[in-house]
């Protein structure tokens, strides 16, 4: 799985099977509601991305990758699965990202109301990727998702 993108000589990103890296910095998550992908947009953008954050001092990147998706889209009732990890050197909307993250799957089943506090100020729902991505490089794992998706779907298929 392991895929090599770069963009220029100083810059690059690279996508590894789930648990290969350590020192993870950031949790990413992919997600789908009712058979949507769910993005959200930054109450100071005006485009969309996947739920992500910082990981926190003392939490695992699972606790943290929980703790996004609730704070940036109110997800109450989810389930949440590894997807894979990667490691970036890039510079994105002005900010230089260095390190190692985590990139769960969940299918959200219900949402309460977008905390006061979060950055996010809305929510969508789409059939494909939006045109209008914060962050390019979300194309990546979103093909990984997609295959889990489908995989998931053939294997809820064999066991009816």
């Amino acid at each position: 799985m392991r895929k090599l993108l770069v963009i220029d000589d100083n810059m690059e990103f690279k996508v590894y099977p789930f648990n290969t890296l350590n020192g993870y910095f950031s949790a990413d998550i992919i997600a789908m509601h009712k058979g949507k992908w769910v993005f959200c947009k930054h109450k100071h953008r005006t485009t969309w991305e996947h739920p992500s954050g910082w990981i926190e001092s003392g939490e695992t990147p699972l606790e943290a990758a929980k703790r996004e998706l609730f704070e940036e889209t109110g997800s109450i009732k989810f389930d949440i699965e590894p997807l894979c990890d990667y490691y970036i050197d890039m510079e994105l909307n002005g900010f230089h990202y260095k390190g190692n993250g985590q990139v769960y799957f969940a299918t959200i089943y219900s949402f309460g109301e977008i905390p006061p506090y979060s950055e996010m100020g809305e929510i969508g729902f789409f059939d494909a990727l939006p045109d209008n991505l914060t962050y390019p490089i979300l194309k990546d794992y979103f093909s990984i998702a997609e295959k889990k998706l489908q995989e998931k779907q053939e294997n809820q298929s064999f066991n009816k």
